[in-house]
């Protein structure tokens, strides 16, 4: 649908939600003055909707019955503990509370629906997020400078120089391969240790080199072949992107709803003098 695509319409839903949100507080306050209770058809169809949802099957009259008895006592004894202000330093309902009005932001957010260009857009302004690896084919030999102590730098170049020559190399015993084929530069990085990858990118293609150290030790390496990390096209990330896409306008909505929410407060913070104090060290320390 197109017109779930305009800019301008996600804003104004947006602005909908908080006339609504704003609507039903005004509402539900003015009720909690009347001890006239209604239970109106829409409530009891809701009832009957949910038990049909968990149950199968639609309630029985007596059951509706029993639920609509629970429900007059479920809101009797909500309107008599939020006159009494049981809700007020309540953690847990405070917290329930603000979950539920995001969720009716996150719910309007969740209407616009991205078009081509806005996902072209986000794929290239976050392009780290979605790079495809590098990936490396290569033979290496593991050399421990434990077991080589003094001797180690002669060692690697007496092994070095017999591997050009074409000869026979086992190296030290290792867990690692002695071969990677198309190992990505994450695989590579596990194995060998941060960073080891980059290193591989400074090596030429078809040649013993090293020694290259790693966390566990140095490496004899050839390199095979190489392919340099690309950012893919959008129909390849499309889902990614899009859930990405979707995760960033949520983000933005809750944002702009702050704002909007804080627009109609003063919001006076008064430190106590003693975390002052620690305040003002904090800064001082701070380079």
């Amino acid at each position: 649908m197109k017109w779930l695509k305009e800019p301008l319409l996600h804003f104004l839903l947006i602005g909908a939600v908080l006339f609504l949100v704003f609507g039903l507080v005004s509402d539900e306050n003015a009720g909690q003055t009347d001890h006239r209770l209604v239970v109106s058809t829409g409530r009891i169809k809701q009832l009957a909707t949910i038990f049909a949802r968990t149950w199968q099957r639609p309630p029985t009259r007596s059951e509706l019955q029993g639920l609509v008895d629970d429900f007059i006592l479920e809101e009797v004894y909500y309107r008599q503990a939020v006159a009494m202000g049981l809700d007020r330093d309540d953690t847990l309902i405070r917290r329930r509370l603000r979950q539920k009005l995001q969720f009716l932001i996150d719910d309007a957010a969740a209407l616009a629906e991205p078009t081509d260009i806005d996902l072209t857009a986000y794929l290239t302004a976050h392009a780290d997020r979605f790079r495809r690896d590098s990936t490396y084919t290569f033979r290496q030999v593991y050399i421990s400078p434990n077991r080589h102590g003094e001797d180690l730098d002669g060692y690697v170049e007496q092994q070095l120089a017999a591997l050009r020559a074409g000869g026979e190399v086992n190296g030290d015993p290792s867990t690692l391969p002695a071969f990677y084929e198309r190992a990505s530069s994450h695989a590579v990085d596990r194995s060998f240790g941060a960073g080891f990858s980059r290193q591989l990118d400074e090596q030429v293609l078809g040649k013993w080199q090293g020694p290259i150290p790693s966390g566990l030790g140095v490496h004899l390496i050839r390199i095979e072949s190489r392919t340099e990390g690309t950012v893919p096209d959008l129909a390849e990330v499309r889902p990614e992107v899009a859930r990405e896409w979707a995760i960033t306008k949520r983000n933005e909505s809750r944002r702009k709803m702050n704002e909007r929410l804080l627009m109609d407060y003063e919001v006076i913070v008064e430190w106590p003098e003693d975390q002052m104090k620690d305040l003002g060290k904090t800064a001082l320390n701070t380079p």
